[in-house]
């Protein structure tokens, strides 16, 4: 394969790097909204330590910073959707799905609880995984069911 065959699939490929791009930027965002989470737990130690974690620079305003990554993962995930030419559930279940799971998390989740960080670190991820998951799932199917079904080939 030489350069212009490489260009060609590149270009002809763009869509999928674009979507892919976007996912993996989409979970590095989720990853640092559940650390920061996670984080809080140790504030304490990290004060007495002297450790300038993520949580103890951002403490007063945790929670603007999680609305932010969270708007980040979702308008990525979004634009890998758009990217990847995603249906309607994907952008109802996976995306608003996620905004609705996430916005909750944030809202509830209580900061200064080692117990309530904890169980939100462990069952957030998968409460926001699993409407992601749920909602290209059902995309997945409706446009399974509304392709034509090959035909057998008669040998």
């Amino acid at each position: 394969m030489g350069f212009p065959a490489l260009g060609i699939d590149l270009l002809s490929n763009s869509y999928a790097l674009t979507a892919a791009a976007c996912l993996y930027t989409s979970n590095i965002a989720w990853t640092v909204l559940y650390d920061m989470i996670y984080a809080h737990m140790d504030i304490k130690d990290d004060a007495k330590a002297g450790i300038k974690s993520i949580a103890l620079k951002h403490d007063a305003d945790t929670k603007k910073v999680l609305t932010g990554l969270a708007a980040v993962q979702i308008g990525l995930l979004a634009a890998a959707g758009t990217a990847a030419g995603a249906g309607p559930a994907f952008f109802i279940g996976s995306c608003g799905g996620a905004a609705v799971a996430l916005g909750v998390m944030i809202k509830r989740v209580n900061l200064k609880s080692v117990k309530d960080c904890w169980w939100w670190f462990v069952n957030g991820c998968w409460i926001t995984g699993g409407v992601i998951s749920t909602g290209l799932a059902t995309d997945y199917l409706l446009r399974l069911s509304k392709s034509e079904p090959e035909k057998a080939i008669s040998t």
